[in-house]
């Protein structure tokens, strides 16, 4: 959804938008209860810190509006930062709640882009897994960027926002695809992160198409750039190319052997 450098989306998966586990909304089996515990996001879903302090919670399993959310991101300013041996302990304020707690596990064994400690003072967007531990709720990031333009902060607002509408519409009509954006007046976003028309899930349908060959993609390299614009042949490369360096700037997908490899980090 957003432009710029590296800027992450705000959702993660495939074009069918926010869908049920493991066989997505309109599973014909099982029974209705059954089918209401399968409910599942399979993407990234935008969120204030408030909402993840006050999502249910069951064993491990966290749910917003009654879909199990396991992918989150949230945008805050950093309130402090402590640096351990194995992570980096973040404290990240939205102004919703109270700062929450934010780890993020580095690679002692490399120096990395994770190995850095982000200044206090500084906005960030953030991927990660809600976690709890010692009675305290918590977010594991695997992904911690700074903000290039404070608009990024209000496209934040705008999309947690959306998927809160999204998940409360599947709740009620679990059996239907969601609309466009475009239907909704938003209409089409040409040149954000590998253009396309913008769906509902917040990835463009260029996105999706490369996003979902990468996640289907069963060899250990994964899939190059060359095969991904041969099995999309209607797109030009310069646009696959986009695609690529924006889905793996969200933390969607990663490089394997080399810069042209990559499979998905959602890869079972």
């Amino acid at each position: 959804m957003w432009s710029g450098h590296g800027n992450f989306d705000s959702a993660y998966g495939s074009a069918g938008g926010y869908t049920q586990s493991p066989g997505g909304f309109g599973s014909p089996t099982g029974t209705q209860a059954e089918k209401k515990q399968r409910i599942r996001s399979q993407n990234i879903v935008p969120c204030t810190v408030s909402q993840l302090v006050a999502a249910d919670q069951t064993d491990e399993t966290f749910r917003i509006h009654d879909v199990e959310t396991t992918q989150v991101t949230m945008v805050g300013v950093i309130r402090h930062a402590e640096k351990a041996p194995t992570n980096i302990l973040y404290k990240v304020d939205d102004m919703t709640a109270a700062p929450m707690d934010v780890r993020q596990w580095v690679d002692t064994d490399e120096a990395g882009g994770e190995n850095v400690v982000v200044p206090p003072g500084t906005y960030v967007k953030i991927a990660g897994h809600l976690r709890f531990f010692q009675n305290k709720r918590s977010l594991v990031a695997f992904k911690i960027m700074p903000l290039e333009d404070m608009n990024e902060f209000t496209t934040h607002i705008l999309e947690v926002v959306n998927a809160q509408m999204i998940l409360r519409k599947n709740l009620t009509a679990a059996s239907r695809v969601p609309q466009s954006f475009s239907s909704a007046g938003i209409g089409d976003m040409e040149g954000y992160g590998g253009g396309g028309s913008l769906t509902v899930n917040g990835l463009t349908v260029h996105q999706s198409q490369v996003l979902n060959l990468i996640k289907n993609c069963t060899v250990p390299e994964g899939m190059s750039v060359q095969e991904l614009k041969f099995h999309l042949h209607d797109m030009s490369m310069s646009t696959v190319k986009q695609a690529v360096e924006f889905l793996s700037s969200e933390g969607h997908i990663y490089s394997t052997v080399d810069d042209d490899h990559f499979k998905s980090t959602d890869a079972q």
